[in-house]
């Protein structure tokens, strides 16, 4: 059975990012209309400043470096006023992008990976990076480098001198016709968490299109293009984020403020909503986790109108949490992956939020449920729980770049192996169990698979929870996984001599039976681990395995006794 849409269908797209961006997709709204501004610093662009400097850009680096179309040119770079100009100036060039989120775990291993596999022409960076792009480009024999602002390292030239170089008018790039929207790679990204070979995910200008189509055809009924304000949370350099904050907020003409000096949203930083009265934010399971067990009483939220997260799954209990540090606004849930974006989205009470689900399929996709475990492949119907493949009717999705064998994941027929376990209903609306790779197996025999997010969701009833995750640490001897769970504990409550944790297992235990049950028991951490935006549960494993005064030692996660 195939799941269709019930939202309209779009045009298939026919030109490309930019000028989607800037002429064909945005709604008409004043060119002097400021779309960024910097907390703190008073800096600001318009659309009309943001349009020219970046065809001026574009037909800079064409001069200076060379780069034409379908050439890459990667981002290294915090969030400065800068950073959407060269964004934008590479899409206008014809470029390929490659976005590489700012971290502080970040290291010249992870960029040389990202640079070498890319095949990356010309890295743009900032003085605060420059020392990781400088060393990261020399490994990996990227040939330009070039900064956001200026520095003292004059071989490199920054964007404002290379502004000046450039065309306001310059039109170098321009696609008008379906094939080509489908055939051009307008992003390059790598997937959360990718181990080994790297997997580097195609993004043509169709199918960036088609997403942000379909995330238009649900956004809430109250946004107010107006009068709303934004926040960006977090590095641009997360595609997700991207998407949001540097292609819907210009699509609606809705300012967006950027974090200054790297930083990001948590308790110590949540004071910009009150200072711009952010009505959107954009909450990443960890910063849920943060903001969940943080004192909002004397900052004013109640500007905040909608609540966003995606990424990864996030059980019910931890959406209440933080729906209620905002005053009862709903946590709205966005499903989709690297490889296709979005896929579906809980925006409303009437139809796409239901219990449990991760909202319904967006404009133009299409999905299907197999059966899991067995040789042959099974079409499921509605309510029926299996592997779940999508794919959209405006646009083939484009796979990996050089991994033949992460492309088995895609079809011939088009489909998607998403990974994920669960169902849909008659309404199209999505149901995510677990991820197929993250059920755990117990009990006897061959084993009977069960889903970790059941568990977490009994763990987070404890009042002393503020946060958990639990994963399925390997019994070697039994060959079977013991489900063990990660908590970290609201303020006021440690770990200390262990009794904390039998606490919350002995709680667990009355309400948990069966197969159900936390045989690897509890560990309090001060934080997750996290790769991306996302908790690392590979290094929770690796702590699951590890004794407790070992793990005391380990990457600073567990809270000392």
């Amino acid at each position: 059975m195939i799941f269709e849409s019930k939202y309209p269908l779009p045009e298939v797209p026919k030109t490309d990012v930019f000028n989607y961006i800037f002429h064909h997709g945005r709604r008409p709204y004043p060119w002097s209309r400021v779309l960024y501004r910097v907390d703190q610093t008073g800096e600001t662009l318009t659309l009309a400043q943001l349009e020219e400097k970046s065809r001026r850009f574009a037909d800079a680096i064409r001069f200076e470096y060379g780069i034409m179309p379908k050439d890459v040119v990667g981002i290294l770079a915090q969030d400065k006023i800068q950073y959407p100009i060269a964004y934008f100036g590479a899409l206008a060039a014809g470029a390929t992008v490659v976005l590489i989120p700012a971290q502080q775990e970040l290291t010249d291993t992870d960029v040389v990976a990202r640079l070498t596999q890319s095949e990356t022409k010309l890295l743009i960076t900032d003085s605060a990076l420059l020392d990781l792009a400088t060393s990261s480009a020399h490994q990996a024999s990227t040939p330009h480098l070039m900064t956001l602002d200026h520095t003292e390292h004059k071989p490199y030239a920054s964007l404002d001198e290379l502004l000046a170089r450039g065309q306001p008018d310059a039109n170098i790039f321009h696609l008008t016709s379906e094939s080509s929207a489908a055939a051009h790679d307008a992003f390059l990204n790598r997937t959360s968490g990718s181990t080994g070979a790297v997997k580097s995910v195609l993004t043509s200008h169709a199918h960036f299109i088609a997403t942000m189509e379909g995330t238009l055809g649900t956004i809430p009924a109250s946004t107010d293009p107006t009068h709303d304000v934004w926040l960006s949370p977090l590095s641009l350099g997360f595609f997700i984020n991207a998407k949001l904050h540097m292609g819907l907020n210009i699509l609606l003409g809705i300012p967006v403020v950027l974090m200054r000096d790297g930083h990001i949203l948590d308790a110590t930083t949540v004071d910009v909503v009150a200072r711009h009265r952010i009505t959107f934010l954009f909450i990443t399971p960890p910063v849920a986790a943060r903001l969940a067990r943080a004192d909002l009483r004397n900052i004013d939220v109640r500007s905040v109108k909608w609540l966003l997260t995606a990424g990864a799954p996030m059980h019910e209990n931890l959406r209440q949490a933080v729906s209620r540090q905002f005053g009862g606004v709903p946590l709205d849930l966005e499903w989709g992956t690297s490889e296709t974006m979005l896929i579906a989205v809980q925006t409303d009470a009437e139809s796409s939020r239901r219990d449990g689900s991760s909202g319904t399929l967006v404009n133009g996709m299409q999905a299907k449920v197999i059966s899991t475990g067995i040789s042959t492949e099974v079409e499921l119907g509605a309510g029926q729980a299996g592997e779940i493949l999508v794919r959209n009717q405006l646009c083939r999705y484009r796979g990996y770049k050089g991994n033949e064998a992460a492309n088995a994941d895609f079809d011939a027929d088009g489909w998607f192996h998403t990974g994920d376990y669960g169902y849909l209903d008659n309404d199209c609306n999505v149901f995510i169990v677990d991820r197929i790779k993250e059920l755990l197996k117990v009990g006897g025999g061959y084993g009977t698979h069960i889903s970790a997010a059941e568990l977490e969701a009994v763990v987070f009833e404890h009042p002393a929870v503020a946060s958990v995750v639990v994963v399925g640490v390997r019994n070697d001897f039994t060959q079977l996984d013991e489900p063990t769970a990660f908590v970290i504990p609201k303020p006021g409550h440690r770990a200390g001599d262990g009794q904390l944790e039998r606490d919350i297992l002995h709680f667990a235990d009355q309400r948990l039976t069966g197969l159900r049950r936390l045989t690897g028991g509890v560990r309090c951490l001060v934080q997750f681990p996290t790769t991306g935006f996302k908790i690392n549960r590979r290094q929770l494993k690796r702590l699951g395995n590890e004794s407790l005064s070992k793990q005391d030692t380990v990457a600073g996660y567990v809270q000392t006794v």
